[in-house]
């Protein structure tokens, strides 16, 4: 049966051991990421990941990729080098070429097989098509997860087979959390604001409450009716010294400016909100601006 060697590793001080529901559930997600690399550079070859051993002190979990029937030795090739350029790629996923040499002189002098340069540009080829068309991203984020939740675990790492040395591609617990999932950036919410003067509107609904310097108030404009906050603050002013002459009752008339806030959502400008800028009429004392230009 034509066979190719992974081995997916746990670096652990001498002497622990780590927590084995942590290293099932890393694990799993291993299986899951083999699947998805092999379902793009590989898609006709059926196969089975048997666990073959494992290595005491650090946990190397060495597993054979085995053709279900006699096959293409060169499949199974680009299976275990798709997932080692993967991981090689690291969070930024940008491959690293001399870690992608060192890996392919092992594949062809351990299991003489012979990888072509335009095989090569096409399991890297077939690595970025499976990030776009597979979970593989997720799962390496999923397997980070689990390995971090064991204090112990102080790296994870991927060879063809186990090393004294340890594995050619290794992530340390310091780089764990890079390969979170990014936070989705929004693009900033377009805004715009109309502004109208003179507008004769009526009152609908008028409370005042003792030291609001900012009420909101209900008018009727036609047959349209809408919300304010009056930001006029003289004439709020002239509302709590009762100087307007005005009495807060429905159908009152005043004329106002207004400002009109929308933004743009769902692919249309929507209004959010009003607000009365300058209450023109009643009038209310304003205070006068003196500039004294040109005196000594």
């Amino acid at each position: 049966m034509t066979e190719a060697p992974i081995s997916l590793y746990f670096d652990l001080p001498a002497g622990e051991h780590p927590d084995l529901e942590v290293v099932a559930r890393t694990t799993i997600e291993w299986i899951e990421a083999i699947r998805d690399l092999a379902s793009v550079v590989a898609p006709d070859l059926k196969f089975e990941i048997e666990l073959i051993e494992t290595e005491t002190g650090s946990l190397w979990l060495s597993n054979l990729i085995k053709a279900v029937r006699e096959g293409d030795r060169k499949a199974l090739a680009s299976i275990v080098g798709a997932v080692v350029v993967f991981f090689a790629m690291g969070p930024a996923l940008h491959l690293q070429t001399d870690l992608g040499d060192i890996f392919w002189e092992s594949l062809g002098h351990k299991h003489d097989v012979t990888i072509e340069a335009k095989d090569k540009k096409e399991i890297v080829a077939g690595v970025v098509k499976a990030l776009e068309q597979t979970a593989v991203q997720e799962r390496r984020r999923a397997m980070v997860r689990h390995a971090e939740a064991d204090p112990r675990i102080t790296a994870i790492g991927v060879d063809l087979f186990p090393r004294p040395e340890g594995p050619i591609v290794r992530i340390e617990r310091y780089e764990f959390s890079s390969y979170e999932a990014p936070q989705e950036t929004l693009p900033p919410v377009k805004r715009d604001t109309e502004t109208r003067t003179n507008i004769r509107v009526k009152i609908v609904r008028a409370n005042l409450k003792e030291g609001d310097l900012k009420p909101r108030w209900r008018f009727s404009e036609g047959e349209t009716e809408w919300s304010a906050d009056i930001e006029d603050s003289e004439f709020v002013t002239a509302l709590n010294l009762q100087q307007t002459g005005l009495p807060l009752a429905a159908g009152q008339t005043i004329v106002v400016d207004i400002a009109i806030e929308r933004r743009f959502k769902d692919g249309a400008w929507q209004e959010y909100n009003r607000r009365i800028l300058r209450v023109k009429e009643p009038h209310v004392a304003r205070r006068q601006i003196s500039l004294d230009l040109g005196r000594e």
